[in-house]
């Protein structure tokens, strides 16, 4: 089974995607499914379910900013608080029956780093994302082999044409919601994928510097 686990949609400050028309791309290259991550909100899932039919799964999620950086949460359908800790934002994600990932941790100013992604009790690590450069990570996926978590993958994509650079695979036939969210938490995944190059990088920056002046120089 491969499903893209990180990808966003117009309920994103950053991100002009229609959730349909990523179920519709998603469902056309081959995907079993995809996770809807929009950075502190969750209202592209219902409109992303609407869109996929039967065959074809979206789990409900979001990317939490929290005080130190980006935390996954899968199989969530309420927002939760953004700039909580580290520790706190994993405790409200398993209060809600979700399953909690770091992202990208070794992306610089969104990622956790180091200390604040063990100092928490994640499922697993986001090892390899499509939107992050191979060094990061290269030592996203060394961290969660020493830490003995498991290792998840997604494209993080802010466009359509960013879809399935980086899934996450896992070794079974066609599951439902609760089979892959177990999945996760209990670490039988596998990340694989592209990193980000230097056409990605120039992309990447100009729109990132770009969306954060128009912030005020605000974190999302």
């Amino acid at each position: 089974m491969l499903v893209d686990l990180h990808n966003h949609t117009r309920h994103s400050p950053d991100s002009r995607v229609d959730p349909r028309e990523l179920v519709t791309l998603a469902r056309r290259i081959g995907l079993d499914g995809i996770a809807v991550t929009d950075h502190n909100a969750v209202g592209g899932v219902r409109e992303a379910e609407d869109a996929a039919g039967p065959g074809f799964l979206v789990i409900p999620a979001c990317e939490i900013s929290t005080s130190e950086g980006h935390v996954l949460a899968y199989g969530v359908r309420e927002a939760i608080p953004r700039d909580l800790g580290v520790r706190e934002t994993v405790e409200q994600i398993a209060a809600l029956g979700g399953v909690a990932v770091a992202a990208h941790p070794y992306r610089f100013w969104s990622g956790l780093g180091e200390v604040a992604t063990t100092s928490a009790t994640f499922a697993a690590y986001e090892t390899h994302n499509g939107r992050t450069l191979r060094p990061a990570n290269e030592r996203a996926r060394e961290l969660a082999r020493s830490n003995g978590v498991g290792s998840t993958g997604g494209s993080d994509s802010h466009f359509l044409n960013e879809l399935a650079c980086a899934i996450t695979a896992i070794n079974a036939g066609a599951m439902g919601l609760d089979g892959v969210l177990q999945a996760i938490a209990q670490g039988r995944t596998q990340a694989q994928g592209h990193d980000r190059g230097a056409a990605g990088t120039l992309r990447y920056v100009t729109k990132c510097v770009g969306e954060w002046t128009l912030r005020g120089m605000r974190r999302i």
